[in-house]
């Protein structure tokens, strides 16, 4: 039997938890409610074409992915894939292009739903909450349930996860049987219906960025049980189950509002899903907004779980301070990871906030999230090539190891050039400016580093990715 070796809490995840981190970590809810609108505005009907091409593209990376969980069983993540399958110092890269997107999500997730709760309150009510006081409650719920143990986040991730799916979906269902001005039709999978190539292809970046979340299932290894099959399973499974609802409900709320009428729904001053939701359900309309809430709360506990994990393994590794690799004696969880992490979670909330609005904070990140994510999903699909036609060559599949990262690479890039030539409106069209910047400070960080004779702890912390791979106990074979 496969085991790991870790100061975590090992086993404590059989396969329905891990799937659901990778499926809470997606957010169904707010992916689709406060996503579908900005989709639609830059991809006009099309919008759930855009779902699909984005479902595609995804597909391959997890594809990719499994290829590298099979075997690399770490919390560390892409940190250690990279590592172990290029170089300690690509993997360095990648866990500083990371650094954009888990330790950011929560923060960006909290201080949307914070400006949602605030508007939505006030306009159905008349109840004034400002999004920064539900910011700093949700964040204290937040870091109690995750400081905790993972079992017990786990838990209350998964009843908050099953319940705003169940609210989405039978939203779908009564919009498909009551359906707005045009009818039923299939007209939102008509290409030529899109406004523009470039709208389609930004709202495929907006898709993917809703799509994200299927690799939380990666820092989770240490704590699944037999993440040699677990964590490929959750990975896909994931990913299909997502996408299956993105191409349902995204087409069934448009035909819910009406195909006739997209104009209004993108201008719409109140989120379109809670108009349709009074018009089919009258006071019930409410569920959808606690859907809502379940969902945010859901993925902030999936994103701060994986993002704490990453801090964990780089600490132990040294890749960052190694006091960030204490675990509670008895929680289990990498508590001294927990704590920068909530301060990073309200600096940025908060920061951004105040600075450019909840509101932009969610669509800044958003673009600039995806766009990092292009060149961490690369570097990632490089080490799934590399590593299967060197130590694993006996194993190489052209289709699995070679077709599906390159295609899926390529893909990626065009997608993500294409989103940003020409440059969106402020203050989108400075997310690529700050994804260039924090590739830039990386890359000279590696640089100076090596020009000062200083990159031993770099050097060591790859090397550590090793520590964590699966141990055949039965064959006494490790995996180096």
């Amino acid at each position: 039997m496969p085991e790991i070796q870790t100061e975590l809490r090992a086993g404590a995840l059989k396969f329905p938890e891990v799937l659901m981190q990778g499926v809470t970590h997606i957010a169904p809810a707010v992916s689709l409610i406060l996503t579908i609108q900005v989709v639609t505005s830059v991809a006009g009907i099309t919008a759930p074409l855009a779902f699909f091409i984005a479902f595609f593209l995804v597909s391959t990376l997890g594809i990719s992915l499994t290829q590298l969980a099979r075997h690399l069983p770490s919390a560390g993540g892409y940190f250690t894939y990279v590592s172990r399958t290029v170089h300690p110092r690509a993997g360095f890269l990648t866990a500083w292009l990371y650094f954009l997107y888990d330790p950011t999500s929560t923060a960006l997730n909290l201080a949307f739903m914070g400006f949602f709760f605030e508007s939505t309150m006030q306009g159905s009510y008349g109840w004034h909450c400002p999004w920064w006081a539900f910011f700093l409650a949700a964040t204290v719920v937040l870091t109690l349930l995750v400081y905790r143990g993972i079992a017990v986040s786990t838990e209350m991730m998964i009843f908050l996860s099953v319940a705003e799916i169940l609210i989405v979906i039978a939203l779908a269902i009564a919009c498909v049987i009551h359906p707005g001005s045009g009818g039923i039709n299939l007209t939102s999978y008509n290409p030529s219906k899109a406004p523009s190539l470039h709208g389609l292809f930004l709202g495929v970046v907006f898709s993917i960025f809703a799509f994200t979340g299927f690799d939380a299932v990666a820092p989770l290894a240490e704590e699944s049980h037999d993440p040699r099959r677990t964590l490929p399973r959750a990975i896909m499974g994931s990913i299909l189950f997502m996408g299956a609802f993105f191409l349902f409900c995204a087409w069934a709320v448009l035909i819910g509002w009406g195909t006739t009428d997209v104009k209004g729904f993108i201008t719409s001053a109140e989120n379109p899903c809670f108009q349709i939701a009074r018009r089919l359900w009258g006071k019930a309309w409410i569920l959808v907004f606690i859907a809502v809430l379940n969902s945010v709360l859901a993925v902030s506990i999936a994103c701060t779980n994986a993002a704490t994990r990453v801090f964990f393994a780089m600490g132990r590794g040294g890749a960052l301070p190694h006091w960030l690799a204490k675990v509670h004696p008895r929680y289990r969880t990498p508590t001294n990871a927990i704590w920068p992490q909530t301060l990073l979670t309200l600096i940025i909330g908060l920061g951004l906030g105040f600075w450019i609005g909840p509101d932009q904070e969610y669509y800044f990140l958003g673009v600039a999230i995806t766009l990092g994510l292009v060149l961490v999903y690369g570097l990632s699909n490089y080490g799934v090539f590399r590593f299967y036609r060197g130590e694993r060559r006996s194993e190489f599949r052209l289709f699995l190891h070679f077709v599906c990262p390159l295609a899926s690479t390529l893909a990626l890039v065009w997608v993500g050039v294409q989103s940003v030539v020409p440059l969106p409106p402020a203050p989108l069209r400075y997310a690529p400016m700050l994804v260039i910047g924090w590739t830039g400070a990386g890359l000279l960080l590696l640089w100076w580093m090596k020009r000062r004779g200083r990159e031993s702890w770099l050097l060591r912390a790859g090397q550590a990715a090793h520590e964590t791979e699966i141990v055949i106990t039965e064959e006494t074979e490790c995996l180096h």
